[in-house]
């Protein structure tokens, strides 16, 4: 038998099981007498509530009852997320009648059937008083703050006088750069199954972070948190929207222990819009100085994000615009704008998105300024070292990057002047580049890993399995470790009763959790050596057990090898069990316990040696036709340095996602927030335009594919939120080259090119 090991191109584990409907997920729990509650949001911008009539929606067949903030259970504080706490969100549902934003739940419907919920809620009256609010960037009674006064954990990033090296440089680029709200569509709801057994409760769901559910829902319900249980053994889909406790997860746990039944909530697509965090607008100014030769002497990056009113969301994108190319002199400031929505969050790339579009955008006009090609620009101003610290990167390979992309795509056959490449019937053609880079995380985790007779292993580790292929990079760690089958290996994660199950996000999924488990299957391999060697008469007696390897069920060594199975017989024991904790420089020492309650405790990108960063090179091709002048997408090149690649097949299924997520950045994806009215307004999949396959043409994916040993013991690196990194502005700036017209906002409109 062939064993698949680190770094094939073997099929998913969970890829037959997917296929044939086997996995199970949060809104697929289907449980004796379960009833089902649906939220009622508000339709005023802001405001308070002053009078609810329910007494046509209890009276449907069905309803068992109706909730809001006067019957709902007072819950205890919550604290956000990136305050230290485990909510995407402070505020918490249904407690007063004071409403912060439109869409946020103001009610709750549960009845024996989905049907009679929906009914009901279209019978609820909700009298409100509206009061003045602030949707818009440029909103006239919006509040800003810096954020490095305010949330001092966030600070500044700065090296020398930027402001000094651009002001007295021969060539200046100053540009400013926007980006649209945007808000995560995976395909899975947001949708929870809440389960009471006398005080404990189980909560089935998809989620990134099944213990930051727990350890809120512990603090919210003045419960120990061993008495709940959070199960998410896969996710439709997160990107950054399910990291954290969403206020649907309480809603659904309160109405079930009102009710005395196990309760599902599924979030309407409509709903989800203001349901949970999403990306916050944000506006770039960056300024670069440089000589006439093309070395830049300086640059700022100055952004104003957006955030809610009560939580001061971070935004931290110029921690790596700071390190992608070698600056003598550099700023980077966040500004936050609080306006009245829910609290922004993560969505893929999340930071880096705009942040990248903005600086990339910006590096291809300075470009064009200097009269420079743009992937020259680039590679003369490479960083051999980190400009904010000093520190040597782990390692850096954008250069690589940069080359092969351009040989891939035939760069040197560019025409440089905006707007001569045409097709003979007179389309225009765009070639564009981008580079982008993305932190190295890695998180605190513990592995426990169980070789049984037979072959079988039993593997447990933190993390969630959202589609990214985590399951089949552990599965693949393990089998070459353990020498068996992929399919042998049966894999436990996202759920609380295993080891401590550290949210899932930042591309630090796999490299966090792959560490432990070859460490656990190292020390299976270890004592089964022992046993083999010790073993009186065997073949493999004597030997030193360091020269012995392990494959498809046989532990062999020179002149000589053991079935497994018959070790473990002659030993009288059923298996072996191994353990292996995750550790990198930089953790704190009570990582693995910040976990173990449900916070994040990541190291990066900055560890005590070194500087770690994830690379990418975008090359894009693009066709207008200028009587109907909409950018088409004809062709994608993408290369990345992510360190080793442990599973092929997922790390390219993972490239080609991030190229989609750029195309729809660049040229559809907008949350439309209207300053009457407030809330987001095409909360649905027909008006939120997100990338389909008529926009995806010929794509084409490369790695580098060298170890970086300094990161962890697997060379490994990020990969899922680097991928989409400059993907945008590769297409921006492609656009510039095909008409002339530089757009500086997220997304790309025809009527930006009309004229």
């Amino acid at each position: 038998m062939t064993m698949s090991k680190v770094g094939a191109n073997a099929q998913r584990v969970d890829g037959r099981d997917k296929v044939m409907g086997k996995p199970i997920y949060g809104a697929d729990r289907l449980l004796p007498h379960m009833a089902h509650a649906l939220p009622i949001t508000a339709t005023v911008g802001k405001g308070r509530i002053t009078a609810i009539d329910l007494q046509a929606a209890e009276a449907v067949k069905g309803v068992l009852v109706v909730l809001d903030y006067r019957t709902l259970d007072r819950l205890k504080p919550v604290v956000f997320s990136f305050a230290g706490g485990h909510a995407i969100q402070s505020l918490q549902p249904l407690q007063s009648a004071e409403v912060a934003y439109r869409g946020q739940a103001v009610a709750l419907v549960v009845a024996e059937t989905l049907e009679a919920a929906y009914e009901a809620a279209a019978l609820v009256q909700i009298t409100y008083a509206s009061e003045p609010f602030d949707v818009e960037m440029g909103s006239a009674g919006r509040e800003e703050v810096k954020q490095a006064l305010a949330a001092p954990y966030f600070p500044d990033f700065v090296h020398g006088d930027p402001e000094a090296a651009v002001a007295g440089a021969p060539v200046i680029l100053d540009e400013v750069y926007t980006t649209s709200p945007q808000h995560q569509n995976p395909m899975e709801l947001l949708s929870v199954v809440a389960e009471w057994d006398g005080d404990h409760l189980t909560i089935q769901e998809g989620s990134q972070a099944s213990q930051a559910i727990q350890g809120g829902l512990a603090l919210q319900l003045d419960m120990p948190a061993e008495n709940i249980r959070v199960i998410s053994p896969y996710v439709g889909g997160g990107f950054g929207q399910r990291g954290s406790l969403s206020p649907h997860t309480t809603l659904a746990a309160l109405a079930a222990r009102k009710v005395g039944r196990p309760v599902k909530l599924t979030v309407p697509r409509s709903q989800v819009f203001h349901a949970t965090s999403f990306r916050g607008a944000n506006e770039h100014h960056i300024q670069i100085g440089a000589t006439r030769d093309g070395r830049v002497t300086g640059a700022l990056h100055l952004v104003r994000a957006q955030t809610s009113r009560f939580d001061l969301m971070p935004y931290t994108g110029e921690e790596t615009t700071a390190r992608m190319y070698a600056w003598p002199a550099f700023r980077g400031a966040t500004t936050l704008v609080k306006l009245d929505t829910q609290t922004p969050g993560f969505m893929r790339a999340p930071m880096e998105m705009g942040s990248f579009f903005a600086l990339e955008s910006a590096m291809d006009e300075l470009a064009i300024k200097l009269g420079l090609d743009p992937v020259a620009l680039r590679l003369k101003n490479d960083a051999v070292a980190d400009p904010i610290t000093g520190k040597p990167f782990s390692s850096r390979r954008l250069k690589e990057c940069l080359e092969r992309g351009a040989a891939r795509f035939g760069w040197e056959r560019r025409s440089a002047a905006p707007g001569s490449m045409r097709d003979p019937d007179g389309t225009s053609i765009g070639w564009g580049v981008a580079a982008g880079a993305y932190p190295g995380y890695i998180g605190p985790a513990l592995a426990e890993v169980r070789l049984q007779r037979g072959g079988k292993v039993v593997l447990s580790v933190g993390g969630h399995e959202m589609g990214q292929g985590i399951r089949t990079a552990i599965a693949l760690v393990a089998a070459s470790e353990l020498g068996v089958d992929p399919e042998m290996i049966e894999i436990r994660i996202g759920d609380t009763a295993y080891p401590p199950q550290h949210t899932t996000a930042g591309a630090w999924g796999a490299a966090t959790a792959t560490m432990p488990v070859r460490d656990a299957a190292r020390s299976i391999r270890r004592q089964l050596a022992a046993l083999g060697t010790r073993q009186k008469g065997g073949p493999l007696q004597g030997l030193d057990p360091a020269s012995l390897s392990l494959d498809d069920g046989w532990l062999a060594g020179p002149g000589g090898r053991q079935r497994v199975d018959d070790i473990l017989r002659a030993a009288k024991i059923p298996g072996l069990d191994g353990e292996g904790r995750g550790d990198a420089p930089g953790l704190k020492p009570d990582a693995l316990k910040q976990a173990a309650i449900g916070k994040i405790s990541t190291a990066g990108p900055e560890f005590p040696e070194h500087v770690s960063f994830s690379f990418v090179a975008h090359f894009a091709e693009v066709r207008i036709d200028p009587r109907l002048p909409r950018p088409r997408v004809a062709r994608f090149v993408t290369v990345v340095d992510c360190g080793r690649v442990i599973s092929r097949r997922t790390a390219e299924s993972q490239a080609y996602g991030g190229i989609v997520w750029g195309i729809g950045a660049a040229l559809s994806e907008s949350s439309e927030v209207d300053p009457r009215l407030g809330g987001f307004l095409n909360n649905n999949v027909a008006e939120y335009q997100i990338a389909v396959n008529a926009d995806v043409r010929r794509c084409e994916v490369e790695f580098i594919d060298q170890e970086d040993p300094n990161f962890n013991g697997l060379g490994a690196k990020g990969l899922g939120e680097v991928v989409c990194v400059g993907a945008a502005a590769a297409l921006a700036n492609a656009v510039h080259h095909a008409t002339g017209r530089r757009v500086r906002s997220l997304p790309i409109r025809m009527e930006d090119l009309l004229g």
